[in-house]
């Protein structure tokens, strides 16, 4: 089955302005079936949602997230409910992830002005690229999926949305064959995604 995933997205636990239940709200009226909060080095956001779709049934799956300042660049992480500390090294950051089940994708590569990396080395070490993030110029993306493919590792999408209006504008349409985070994880990993979306050139 597919699932439509926006997988990066900030909420006013960091410097999104929208709260994690607008940004619910927004997600399920168009019809996202996975959503990440990514706040940045914070996990509050993540856990919100987790606690209020828990409580209210809503109809959506929420992946824990959290985007980590990391000494090479931003670096998204999936599937663990904890924060890092700032400037840890990416390799160590990948270790420590996937020791605790969780996968590591890295933040719209090459956008240096927004702390991505620049480093080629970063590839090697993460289990995915975001080679499509609506707030990054297509040349970025473009050539994120090139080193992604040239390295072998997973792919992930996002709006990097940090006002809920811009939800959805990145999606990862995800090939899972369960609906566990486990199951959504490890199809990102292997690449069982196509990604979508349009720039959000308005953004802020």
């Amino acid at each position: 089955m597919l699932l439509k995933a926006d997988l990066h997205v900030h909420s006013n636990h960091s410097d999104g302005r929208d709260s994690v239940r607008r940004i619910l709200k927004v997600a399920i009226e168009r019809r996202i079936d996975v959503i990440s909060i990514t706040d940045h080095d914070t996990v509050e956001g993540s856990l919100e949602a987790l606690e209020v779709v828990r409580e209210e049934h809503l109809p959506i799956i929420v992946l824990p997230g959290v985007e980590v300042s990391t000494a090479q660049g931003h670096v998204l992480v999936y599937g663990v409910e904890r924060e890092f500390d700032r400037d840890i090294d990416v390799r160590e950051l990948a270790e420590i992830v996937g020791d605790l089940g969780g996968i590591t994708s890295l933040a719209h590569p090459f956008q240096f002005y927004r702390h991505g990396t620049v480093r080629i080395g970063c590839f090697k070490v993460v289990d995915c690229v975001e080679v499509f993030n609506a707030k990054s110029p297509w040349l970025f993306n473009g050539i994120a999926e090139f080193l992604r493919g040239k390295y072998g590792k997973g792919k992930t999408a996002g709006s990097d949305a940090h006002r809920a209006e811009f939800v959805g504008y990145g999606v990862a349409k995800v090939e899972v064959k369960d609906l566990s985070l486990r199951g959504i994880m490890r199809a990102l990993k292997e690449g069982r995604c196509e990604v979508e979306g349009r720039r959000a050139i308005l953004q802020r």
